[in-house]
């Protein structure tokens, strides 16, 4: 494994989030209504304009990524007013991605500036550690109000090799990023095991608050920093399950391109900051964290994902049984059949679709 330039730049460059592509590749589209929770962020960079995803766990508490809203050298939170909060579709507020964002027509459109912005102070860019933040609004956004925030935190979310889980979110819908979608996008992933996973990023193999999963078809993955992991409950509640902290590859942490080869996903879990958000927030535990049941069912792969050989060793499956060390029992069914091999993650160069 390597150190890529891309994590290197990230050390060096004042401004070198902003230049970052990020997206879920190949997504695609979804009812807004149907996670009605999801927020676009804004944030106002040296050069250009980052966009990337939250999430309303109350009217006014907004959960994302450290790396969405902090500095990439300090590690520090940026200042309020260089972030608005708001919802629905990015290309009416921005006028073309990487544009500059006029803060008047932003307000106008009805997003918001946080008062506060709380970046966990674990959080390492570099190390990819503690890779999550708080928004707290002074006013709940046009029409969000409990009775429409509808998603609340997965408290033990499933491990089980070939789980599936949904990552939704808005985010440019070309590799270029040179626009916007006007409708949310999700794409669909599996739970990895912890013995591959660990292959590929080391620190993971004693992380608590990290989940791996990879995508299950071509052409569709998360990318760079902020894809939503969500899971629909047997009641019909969408439960959050993390959020994208690091997408990378065998030979290169970060991943130089999320469509490489081989490249799986790692999310910080939110499950592992509830006492945090209790502290930083007005909100207690019983105010954020489902009480629902989570069935998990295996994910379908793609018919051009799977192995071309029955007979490949047990080193090359990705869904390992024996290396998972907690695995959720109301996803003891999941099948560990999902084998980690090249065209599983072949994906093509050029997107279908992005967003965070």
């Amino acid at each position: 494994m390597k150190l890529s330039a891309v994590a290197l730049a990230l050390a060096t460059a004042g401004s070198g989030v902003y230049g970052l592509e990020k997206r879920i590749v190949g997504g695609s589209a979804v009812s807004s209504s149907a996670f009605s929770f999801v927020t676009n962020i804004v944030i106002d960079g040296d050069s250009s304009t980052l966009v990337c995803t939250g999430a309303l766990i109350s009217p006014t508490v907004v959960i994302t990524s450290a790396y969405c809203v902090a500095d990439p050298i300090s590690n520090k939170a940026l200042a309020s007013n260089r972030i608005a909060v708001g919802q629905g579709k990015i290309s009416s507020i921005l006028g073309s991605a990487g544009s500059k964002i006029e803060l008047t027509k932003v307000l106008a459109a009805g997003y918001a500036i946080p008062q506060t912005v709380n970046v966990h102070p674990g959080y390492n860019s570099i190390a990819y550690s503690d890779n999550v933040a708080v928004l707290v609004l002074e006013k709940p956004l046009v029409n969000a109000t409990s009775a429409n925030v509808g998603a609340k935190i997965i408290k033990k979310p499933s491990t089980t090799a070939n789980a599936a889980y949904t990552a939704v979110g808005w985010g440019a819908t070309s590799n270029d990023g040179a626009s916007y979608p006007n409708q949310l996008q999700q794409t669909t992933l599996a739970v990895g095991s912890k013995s591959v996973c660990s292959d590929i990023w080391a620190p993971y193999t004693n992380l608590t608050n990290s989940l791996c999963l990879a995508p299950t078809k071509p052409s569709s993955n998360v990318c760079s920093g902020d894809g939503l992991l969500v899971k629909v409950a047997t009641d019909q509640s969408v439960g959050l399950a993390g959020i994208l902290n690091l997408v990378a590859t065998e030979d290169d942490v970060p991943a130089v391109k999320c469509t490489e080869e081989g490249a799986v996903d790692f999310f910080t879990t939110f499950s592992n900051y509830i006492a945090w958000l209790t502290q930083i927030t007005p909100l207690k535990e019983s105010d954020f964290v489902s009480t629902a049941s989570f069935s998990y069912d295996s994910a379908d792969i793609d018919a051009d994902d799977q192995s071309s050989s029955d007979s490949e060793s047990d080193s090359d499956s990705f869904s390992d049984e024996n290396s998972l060390d907690d695995v959720d029992s109301e996803s003891s069914d999941a099948s560990r059949n999902f084998k980690f091999a090249a065209p599983l993650v072949a994906m093509a160069s050029v997107a279908f679709g992005a967003l965070f």
